[in-house]
């Protein structure tokens, strides 16, 4: 079955970028993949007040969803121009939400695809966080200035978690693909588990992969740092990674590897939750 990538664009109050544009089109093309849009459009609803109005509320609600409309047919352009450059077909098509509702309605149509591919951009956190959780799927995410390349390297941190185990069920089609695996672990960040790591490597092997393993201590830097650190060296492409392995609550309040990840990624990532 051919894979069938999704990408999931805003329209408001800023549309996506070209860059992320950019990077899901190449990202399909070199994953021989079909790329579905999704281009959500933002409803505002009115608001009445029991009072004598200051603003034109119903004119900044028509303004706004104005805006999202143009922005969406900008988009749709700029997805069909880079796409018939690149020699591939992307389907586009459109949902209307109100403003709070865009990550819930992205993320229940990103759960017939096999991942969404976004950008860490401060703007699109709550929707990456909301197709991270909701969605069930697989998030690529790519760095805001990163343009994409060929998967040729891959990198795994590995911590023997069920989150990373679903991610790598959601990079299965990629690990077949890659020329080399890294599998990388942080030995003072949490216990790892020898024999099932040095299991999980020797599987890699057995099914006709190359597997370099690299072990580091983080010496009291963040776990995040380190495996990009390691990542970068072995010059991987992507960094396949769990996503959140407490509760949502507790690593909003302590931080987390996940979290770091989010907030600023310094290659592509596929994540799963």
């Amino acid at each position: 079955m051919k894979p069938q990538f999704h990408l999931p664009l805003t329209t408001y109050p800023d549309p996506s970028s070209f860059t992320l544009l950019q990077n899901g089109i190449t990202f399909a093309r070199n994953q021989s993949a079909d790329l579905n849009v999704t281009i959500a459009r933002v409803k505002i609803p009115n608001v009445h007040s029991a009072f004598p109005p200051v603003l034109d509320i119903a004119k900044m609600s028509a303004d706004a969803e104005g805006t999202s409309r143009d922005n969406a047919e900008f988009l749709a352009q700029a997805v069909r121009d880079y796409a018939d450059t690149a020699g591939i077909s992307a389907t586009i098509s459109y949902v209307e939400a109100l403003e709070p509702h865009i990550g819930e309605t992205l993320s229940r149509r990103a759960r017939i695809y096999d991942c969404s591919i976004m950008e860490a951009v401060p703007t699109a956190r709550l929707l990456v966080e909301s197709i991270l959780f909701d969605s069930g799927r697989p998030v690529v995410l790519y760095p805001s200035e990163t343009s994409c390349g060929r998967v040729d390297v891959i990198a795994i941190a590995w911590d023997g978690s069920a989150t990373l185990a679903r991610a790598l069920t959601g990079a299965r089609s990629f690990l077949d693909q890659s020329r080399k695996i890294v599998l990388i672990s942080v030995v003072d960040d949490k216990a790892i588990d020898e024999e099932l790591f040095n299991r999980f490597a020797a599987a890699l092997q057995k099914g006709g992969l190359s597997v370099d393993v690299a072990k580091r201590r983080a010496d009291g830097e963040r776990a995040a740092t380190v495996l990009q650190a390691v990542a970068k060296e072995y010059r991987a492409d992507l960094l396949v990674a769990g996503g959140y392995g407490h509760s949502r609550l507790r690593e909003r309040l302590l931080g987390g590897v996940t979290k770091s990840f989010l907030a600023g990624p310094e290659i592509p990532m596929l994540l799963a939750h």
